[in-house]
C-alpha cells in the first residue's frame, strides 16, 4: 500500500541537522508517509556517513545526484515519490507533530486548495516569527506568501511542472506558487506556528537571494509578464483587491507594487 505523504528532503552537507529533522518527522500524528532524502552532491564526510546509515532504514530512500540546488533536488525527489501529497521539507527544519494531519484534513474538505502552509517560527541564528498569508494569485504578485516547506498535492506539482531548475539563486518557491495560483488554485494557510525554520550561516536567502534580488525579480516578471499585466488590469479596471488579514483598497496597489520592488517595506 502506497504512503499517503512523500516527504522530500534535499540535503547538501546537512548531516549535522538531518537526524533531528528525521526524529521530529517520526513524531507526526499522521504516520502514513515515506521519507525521500535527495543527496544534492554533498561533499562532507559526516553527511555522507549519515546518509549511508539512513539508507538502511525501511521507510527512508536516499537518492544521489549532482549538485543542482534546491529546486532540482526537490523535483528529483518528487519523481520518485509514491504519495498522494508531497511534504517539501528542508534538511534542517521540522514541522509540528500535528501538521500532516491538519494539512490532510484541509485537502479532504477543500478541493481548490493545492498547497497547505502555516505560520513560521524561526530558530537558530535568528529568532522570531513570520505570518505568510497564502491565498490566491493576487497575494503572490508582490512577494512570496508561502514557505518552500509546505504540503502540495502531487498531481498539481506535476501539472505545473515542479520547480524552475534554472532559478539557482532563490525565489524558486515563489515562482512555483505563482504558477499554481495563476491557474486558479489556492494556498491554504493554517494560522498556527507549525513550521520551525532554522536560520544558519549557509542560508540561501541571505547569501544568494537578497544580493541578487533585482535580477531574480526581473526574471519572474519577464517569465510571467502577460499574467502580471492581466492582474494589474483587474486590480485597476475591476477594482480587484489584495487581501491580507483584512481587505485593502485597490488604490494602494500601485504604491505596494513600487515598494515591493524597491524593498521599501517591512
Amino acid at each position: 500500500m502506497n504512503p499517503l505523504i512523500s516527504v522530500v528532503i534535499p540535503c547538501f552537507n546537512d548531516g549535522a541537522y538531518l537526524p533531528e529533522t528525521i526524529q521530529k518527522l517520526n513524531l507526526q500524528t499522521e504516520q502514513s508517509f515515506e521519507i525521500i532524502i535527495v543527496n544534492d552532491g554533498s561533499t562532507d564526510a559526516h553527511t555522507l556517513q549519515v546518509l549511508s546509515e539512513y539508507n538502511q532504514q525501511a521507510n527512508i530512500t536516499v537518492l544521489h545526484k549532482e549538485n543542482g540546488r534546491m529546486g532540482a533536488a526537490r523535483n528529483y525527489g518528487v519523481q520518485h515519490a509514491k504519495g498522494t501529497y508531497i511534504a517539501a521539507l528542508d534538511a534542517d527544519d521540522y514541522f509540528d507533530p500535528s501538521f500532516f494531519a491538519k494539512a490532510i484534513a484541509v485537502f479532504e474538505r477543500e478541493a481548490n486548495s493545492a498547497v497547505v502552509t502555516s505560520y513560521i517560527q524561526y530558530f537558530g541564528n535568528k529568532k522570531g516569527k513570520s505570518k505568510p498569508r497564502g491565498g490566491n494569485a493576487y497575494n503572490f504578485l508582490f512577494s512570496n506568501q508561502c514557505p518552500a516547506c509546505a504540503m502540495v498535492r502531487k498531481d498539481v506539482w506535476n501539472q505545473v511542472g515542479g520547480y524552475d531548475e534554472s532559478m539557482k539563486l532563490g525565489y524558486e518557491d515563489w515562482e512555483f506558487y505563482i504558477r499554481i495560483t495563476k491557474i486558479g488554485l489556492q494556498v491554504h494557510l493554517i494560522p498556527e506556528f507549525l513550521l520551525f525554520y532554522r536560520q544558519t550561516n549557509k542560508s540561501t536567502l541571505q547569501n544568494h537571494t537578497h544580493p541578487n534580488r533585482k535580477q531574480i525579480i526581473a526574471y519572474i516578471l519577464n517569465k510571467h509578464k502577460d499574467w502580471y499585466i492581466s492582474c494589474l488590469n483587474s486590480l485597476i479596471d475591476d477594482k480587484q483587491v489584495i487581501y491580507t488579514e483584512s481587505r485593502i483598497a485597490y488604490g494602494t496597489i500601485w504604491k505596494l507594487f513600487k515598494n515591493r520592488l524597491t524593498r521599501k517595506y517591512k
